[in-house]
C-alpha cells in the first residue's frame, strides 16, 4: 500500500509539472543552483592586478569592463576615472590580496602616491562573465584629522594572509563569518566584553601602522600605547565611542582563513570623556560626531582571530555606501507662504536652534514627516550634532523667506564646549518644520577657519540702497557663472570694496580673485539652489557643491568637494561682500547622497 500511494504521488507530480510551470528552482536570491566557476581565485587575482595597473596608468580603458560599472570613493558614486584615477601619481609594487570565487570578489590593501604625496588605498572589486562590474575603493589621506598614517616605505603586509591553512586549521565559511563579525560585535560600544576568539599574539595594521604592538618609548598617538595586543585592548574598552559599526562581509576565503569587509565606524561622541574598565578616565579625540568608513581584512586561524589589517578614512557621520547600505531623500512639501510668514519662519529657527542644545528636540514643532540631514548625510533627529551641541549663538544672523517656504540660521555653536560655524536651513511644512539641513564647519579641517566669536549682522538697508530680489539673485548667478568659466575678469555688479570670508576669515577683495590663478581649482559649482532673500538687509543665501578635482597645476591636494553656505550682500544693486560657509566632504559628493 505504502508503494502504491508513493507512485500515484509521483505520477501527481508528474502531471503537475507537465500541465504547470516548471517546479524548478535555486537559491532565494541566486540566478542559478549551479556556481559560475568561469573566474576562481587566479583569474579574480588577475583582475585585481589589470586594475591596479591599469590606475597607475590612469587609463580605465585597459580593464575588462562590465558595461555598467558602479565605481566608488570613499562612498560616493562617480564616473571610473574620476578622483584617485586623475590623481595617482604611483602604486605600490604589492599589496596584500585576497579573493572569494564564490561570491566574485577580490580586495588589495596598500598605498599608492597622489600629485607625488602618500595616501594609503584599498580596493574591492567583483568579477562578473569575466569582466569587472564593481570597483568600491577607500582612500586615506593625510589630514589634520587625527587618524593613524603609516609611512609607506615601511609598510609590510603579513605573509599569513597568503598562506594556505592545514584542513585542521580551517573553518566553513558560516563560522568564518561569525568569527569576524564578532570582531565587529566586540569593538562597538566597546565596554570590555569580547565576543569572538582572538590569538595570543593578533596584531592589527591600520592604514600602515601596528595599532597593537608597544610603540616606541615616547611615541603614543594610538592604542597601542594604552595596552598591546587585540583583546587586551578590547578588554579596556578603549573603543567606546563606536556607537554603531555598519558592516558587510564580501569575501570569505576558507583556503587561507581570510574575509573581507567594508563598514563604518560611527563615533556619535555623546559624551567627551570616559572611563576604561580599569577605572582610568579617557577624553575623545574630536568633540563633534563623525565616521570612518573602510575595508578590513581578517585571517582567522583555528576559529581565532590571528591578524586584521585596515583602510579606513573620515566621512561625514552616518554616510551609507552605495553598495549595499540604503541612501535617505527628505519629505518634500509646498511652500505655502499663508501658512508660515517670515516671523513664522524666523521662529521656527529659533527654536531648532535652541532645541539642539542637550538634545531638547521634542520640543521643535515638527511635521507628520520630517527631513534631517548634517554635512549632506540623512540621520535622525537626536543624533549627530542634537547630542553634542552645548550652547548656541544668541544673536544668529536668520535670514526667513516666506517665497521659499526656508529660514537660514547661521552662527556660532559649541560641542562640549568646543566652538564651530553652523548654519541650519529649515523646511516649513506649513506652519510646522518638515526638514533640517545642518552644515558645521570645525577648525579640525584647517585653514580657511576663524573660530566664531558671534555671527555677521547686517542692519535693514534705505529704500533707495535695496536691490530687487530679482536683481540679487540674477547677480549672484552672474558670479557663480564668472567662477564655473573661470573668467580672468569679474563679472560686472561687483562693489569696489566687495570683500570675501570664507568661515570668518578675510581672503581678500572680490573682484581680483578672478584674476587668481586659484580659481581654476574649483572645477564646478553645482546643485545650486536659493534658499532665501532678504531685499530689506540686501541679502541672498545659496546652497552650493563646490568640486576641487586636484587634478590642476595650481592645486596638488587631494580631491574634495565641499558643501557651501553662501550669503550675498547687495547695498544699491552691487555686491558689497560675500560670506561663505563650507563644509569638507568626499570627492563627487551629491545634496542627501
Amino acid at each position: 500500500m505504502r508503494f502504491h500511494r508513493t507512485m500515484l504521488a509521483a505520477l501527481a507530480a508528474s502531471a503537475a509539472f507537465v500541465s504547470a510551470a516548471p517546479a524548478f528552482a535555486q537559491a532565494a536570491g541566486e540566478t542559478s543552483a549551479v556556481r559560475d566557476t568561469s573566474c576562481e581565485r587566479p583569474c579574480l587575482i588577475q583582475a585585481l592586478e589589470e586594475h591596479m595597473k591599469a590606475l597607475a596608468e590612469r587609463d580605465p580603458a585597459k580593464l575588462k569592463l562590465a558595461d555598467h560599472v558602479h565605481f566608488t570613493e570613499n562612498n560616493v558614486d562617480l564616473k571610473l576615472g574620476e578622483g584617485l584615477w586623475r590623481t595617482v601619481t604611483a602604486v605600490d609594487a604589492t599589496g596584500l590580496e585576497a579573493a572569494d570565487p564564490v561570491t566574485g570578489n577580490a580586495a588589495w590593501f596598500g598605498s599608492v602616491r597622489e600629485n607625488g604625496k602618500p595616501a594609503i588605498y584599498a580596493v574591492r572589486i567583483h568579477v562578473k562573465d569575466g569582466r569587472i562590474d564593481e570597483i568600491e575603493s577607500v582612500v586615506h589621506r593625510k589630514t589634520a584629522l587625527p587618524a593613524p598614517f603609516g609611512d609607506v616605505t615601511k609598510m609590510v603586509h603579513d605573509p599569513e594572509f597568503n598562506a594556505i591553512l592545514p584542513e585542521d586549521q580551517r573553518r566553513p565559511r558560516e563560522r568564518m563569518l561569525a568569527i569576524a563579525d564578532g570582531y565587529f560585535d566586540t569593538v562597538e560600544l566597546n565596554d570590555g566584553q569580547v565576543n569572538t576568539h582572538f590569538a595570543d599574539d593578533c596584531s592589527r595594521l591600520e592604514n600602515g601602522i601596528s595599532t597593537t604592538a608597544p610603540p616606541p618609548a615616547g611615541a603614543g598617538g594610538n592604542a597601542a600605547a594604552i595596552a598591546s595586543g587585540c583583546e587586551n585592548q578590547f578588554k579596556l574598552g578603549i573603543y567606546r565611542i563606536n556607537k554603531r559599526v555598519r558592516r558587510h562581509f564580501s569575501i570569505i576565503d576558507t583556503e587561507r582563513g581570510v574575509a573581507v569587509a567594508s563598514g563604518f565606524f560611527d563615533h556619535a561622541n555623546e559624551f567627551d570623556h570616559y572611563k576604561l574598565t580599569d577605572g582610568r578616565e579617557m577624553k575623545t579625540a574630536l568633540k563633534w560626531p563623525n565616521s570612518i568608513t573602510l575595508l578590513e581584512a581578517f585571517r582567522i586561524k583555528d576559529a581565532q582571530v590571528q591578524k586584521i589589517e585596515a583602510v579606513f578614512t573620515y566621512v561625514p557621520y552616518f554616510m551609507h555606501n552605495p553598495f549595499w547600505g540604503p541612501g535617505s531623500q527628505p519629505p518634500k512639501y509646498k511652500v505655502d507662504p499663508k501658512a508660515c510668514d517670515t516671523v513664522c519662519l524666523g521662529t521656527m529657527a529659533h527654536e531648532v536652534a535652541t532645541g539642539m542644545v542637550n538634545n531638547t528636540w521634542k520640543s521643535v514643532p515638527w511635521a507628520s514627516a520630517v527631513g534631517y540631514a548634517e554635512n549632506s548625510v540623512g540621520i535622525r533627529v537626536g543624533e549627530g550634532i542634537w547630542a553634542t551641541v552645548t550652547a548656541v549663538d544668541q544673536h544668529p544672523l536668520v535670514v526667513a523667506d516666506a517665497s521659499t517656504g526656508k529660514a537660514v540660521w547661521i552662527g556660532r555653536i559649541e560641542e562640549h564646549g568646543q566652538p564651530a560655524w553652523a548654519s541650519f536651513t529649515i523646511n516649513a511644512a506649513g506652519d510646522r518644520v518638515g526638514g533640517i539641513e545642518a552644515l558645521i564647519r570645525r577648525k579640525e579641517y584647517g585653514q580657511p577657519y576663524v573660530e566664531p566669536a558671534s555671527a555677521p549682522s547686517f542692519d535693514v538697508l534705505p529704500a533707495g540702497q535695496r536691490t530687487t530680489r530679482k536683481a540679487m539673485i540674477a547677480g549672484a548667478e552672474a558670479f557663480y557663472k564668472a567662477m564655473n568659466d573661470h573668467a580672468s575678469s569679474a563679472p560686472g555688479g561687483i562693489g569696489a570694496d566687495c570683500h570675501w570670508l570664507v568661515n570668518g576669515l578675510d581672503v581678500g577683495a572680490c573682484a581680483p580673485a578672478f584674476g587668481n590663478p586659484a580659481l581654476k581649482s574649483v572645477e564646478r559649482i553645482r546643485d545650486r539652489e536659493v534658499l532665501a532673500v532678504d531685499e530689506e538687509r540686501g541679502l541672498v543665501v545659496y546652497r552650493t557643491f563646490e568640486d576641487f578635482p586636484a587634478a590642476t597645476d595650481v592645486d596638488k591636494t587631494y580631491p574634495r568637494t565641499l558643501q557651501v553656505t553662501e550669503l550675498f550682500h547687495f547695498v544699491g544693486g552691487k555686491v558689497q561682500q560675500v560670506q561663505a560657509w563650507t563644509s569638507e566632504l568626499p570627492y563627487g559628493m551629491k545634496p542627501h547622497d
